[in-house]
């Protein structure tokens, strides 16, 4: 993302968090550890996360494209 706006940035630190209650939840850090499905849910919850996030910025603003 190049010069991401305020609502982007909000968005990307509401998906960090996302994912790092996740990977609080499995209990391991390790990355080498995880299963496949283990690492698509995390990229599932990063990917919702952001999108709604900016999905409920926007929602009373006019999109800026």
């Amino acid at each position: 993302m190049i010069d991401p706006n305020e609502h982007e940035e909000a968005a990307l630190r509401h998906a960090g968090a996302a994912a790092g209650e996740y990977v609080e939840s499995l209990g391991r850090t390790d990355l080498a550890q995880w299963s496949e499905q283990e690492w698509a849910l995390l990229v599932d919850i990063v990917v919702t996360a952001f999108q709604d996030h900016l999905r409920d910025a926007y929602q009373h603003q006019p999109v800026p494209f």
